[in-house]
């Protein structure tokens, strides 16, 4: 595909900046269970981990990989922060990857979004490989201590398992569907793929409600 051809040579990630833009539950969350399910593959292949970098480390210098979380509606405060961001981390060749939260009917906001993602990275000599849109609404933060392939948060971690993917090989999202012997035809013609819940809307948003009372009641 055209907007990911040159992000689909692999290569080994040795340094990565996870960045949430702005910082919320949600967004950690979703860069969380990223990290977690890369570290586990990783011992599970006996393989490298990447190194995530200290984002406030004055020596950081130019990293490997940025995987940005962000939501679907990307202002132009927030588009200035990851341009800042892809000057301070990134170099010439890094692969930029997304994690999208957006509404269960934000999907086109979300493909506005990954389409200015990817014109930014071109300015910046950077190589947008995609990523996924978690059209789950907000409290999605929530999940945290629910199975990870339970009916809950199944569909959001297999969407997740396959940015995973793309991170271990180092190349867009498509691709490493292609190495790898998935489903290509569930990445858009962005880049992305897009994941919603397994419940119908209305169930969806009561079990959050609870859940999401019973994680403040927690604190």
């Amino acid at each position: 595909m055209e907007t990911t051809a040159h992000g689909d040579v692999p290569k080994t990630l040795q340094t990565i900046a996870y960045i949430s833009v702005p910082n919320s539950a949600d967004l950690e969350f979703l860069l969380w269970d990223l990290q977690d399910a890369i570290a586990a593959y990783a011992q599970f292949s006996d393989t490298a981990l990447p190194r995530p970098v200290d984002l406030e480390a004055d020596d950081a210098g130019a990293v490997d990989g940025i995987v940005l979380a962000i939501e679907d509606v990307a202002d132009d405060e927030t588009l200035t922060a990851i341009e800042q961001a892809l000057e301070r981390f990134g170099g010439t060749g890094t692969r930029v990857y997304a994690a999208i939260r957006a509404a269960q009917e934000g999907a086109k906001q979300a493909r506005g979004t990954a389409i200015r993602l990817h014109k930014t990275c071109e300015r910046h000599d950077q190589l947008w490989c995609g990523g996924v849109v978690v059209c789950a609404g907000s409290g999605i933060a929530a999940l945290r201590h629910s199975p990870r392939m339970g009916l809950m948060r199944r569909p959001f971690s297999e969407a997740m398992d396959k940015l995973v993917g793309a991170v271990r090989m180092g190349c867009s999202i498509e691709h490493a569907q292609l190495l790898g012997g998935g489903n290509a035809g569930s990445v858009d013609a962005d880049g992305m793929v897009r994941v919603k819940p397994a419940l119908p809307a209305p169930i969806w948003h009561a079990i959050m409600k609870r859940l999401g009372t019973r994680a403040q009641s927690d604190i």
